[in-house]
């Protein structure tokens, strides 16, 4: 029962259901928890009715949908492969007001949040429908952190047919380059399923991680996406291809990738935990996974006037 609850933690359940050749042992765990295989797929039809609930919502509205919203129609064989804790749309910055107006009208009920959260160009605002969450971001992350081109997002967004709704999905590298973005966000402390994620997304077309690589220039991202990929080769050794090898050599110097595997990246122990790393490390690899001191600094003071305008 240990492997299954690790599964469940990890959001990869419903991949070893899916899974013919296991050991007997395995298959043996998998039976007695197969009523989990039920719940994850009442909740992905809970989810997939919301995501065309919202279709419906911002009919007229451009909006994409990101992370698992995606992946589990772009990546997955199908979409109940790829469970979602909540739903994740990007929305261009000028149009989250109305956005936000829109969704209450649906009956879509604004999460209540404190501190920097509560200031108005925060990257993303929170909404309920009944239990699901969904996420509107104007942005991947905070905006000082990196120097991502929106627009440029925007004019490459691949438009996407849900049910005879219409909606749109980032392109394949900027996909995979928001994957490094995101999981660096998150200083590496993922569920393994963002892990499978990276890999299919990866597998895409040859050529992508270098394409990436080049995006994360662009943004100012290159820590970030050269940590997602050396903890996905430290975990993972089938990562570690001769175009991912390419890439993080590109994106970083020598010097800097030995600075992020020895004093940034999380530990294989910290990892099979399921308990959060203190605050000060949380602290210490964001600063890290940020490319420049100016970056750094940016944020801090952006952080601290955010929380102020919050509470006046």
């Amino acid at each position: 029962m240990l492997l299954v609850e690790k599964c469940l933690w990890h959001g990869v359940l419903p991949l070893l259901f899916a899974e013919a050749e296991l050991p007997p042992i395995v298959k043996s765990a998998r039976e007695t928890a197969r009523g989990w295989q039920w719940a994850l797929a009442a909740r992905t039809r809970s989810l997939n009715d919301v995501i065309v609930g919202l279709c419906d919502t911002l009919a007229g509205e451009p909006f994409m949908l990101i992370k698992g919203g995606d992946y589990g129609r772009r990546l997955y064989p199908e979409m109940s492969l790829r469970p979602m804790q909540d739903i994740d749309i990007l929305v261009p910055s000028a149009r989250i007001d109305e956005v936000g107006r829109r969704v209450q009208r649906a009956g879509y009920t604004l999460m209540p949040s404190a501190g920097a959260v509560r200031d108005p160009a925060h990257h993303e605002r929170g909404f309920f429908k009944g239990d699901i969450l969904v996420e509107v971001h104007q942005a991947f992350t905070q905006r000082p952190r990196h120097r991502i081109d929106y627009d440029a997002i925007w004019q490459r967004r691949v438009p996407l047919e849900i049910q005879g709704r219409q909606a749109a999905r980032l392109d394949d590298v900027d996909a995979l380059a928001y994957q490094g973005v995101s999981m660096a966000t998150d200083q590496l402390f993922v569920r393994f399923i963002r892990f499978v994620d990276l890999w299919l997304l990866l597998h895409q077309r040859d050529g992508i991680a270098l394409a990436a690589a080049e995006r994360a220039r662009d943004w100012q991202a290159t820590h970030a996406l050269y940590a997602t990929f050396s903890q996905a080769c430290r975990l993972f050794p089938g990562f570690r291809t001769p175009e991912v090898t390419e890439a993080m050599a590109r994106v970083l110097s020598v010097r800097a990738r030995r600075f992020i595997d020895r004093w940034v990246l999380p530990e294989p122990a910290e990892v099979r935990s399921t308990r959060r790393p203190r605050r000060w490390l949380q602290l210490w690899r964001k600063v890290c996974l940020m490319d420049t001191s100016v970056r750094r600094g940016a944020f801090a003071l952006s952080h601290a006037m955010a929380t102020i305008r919050a509470w006046l």
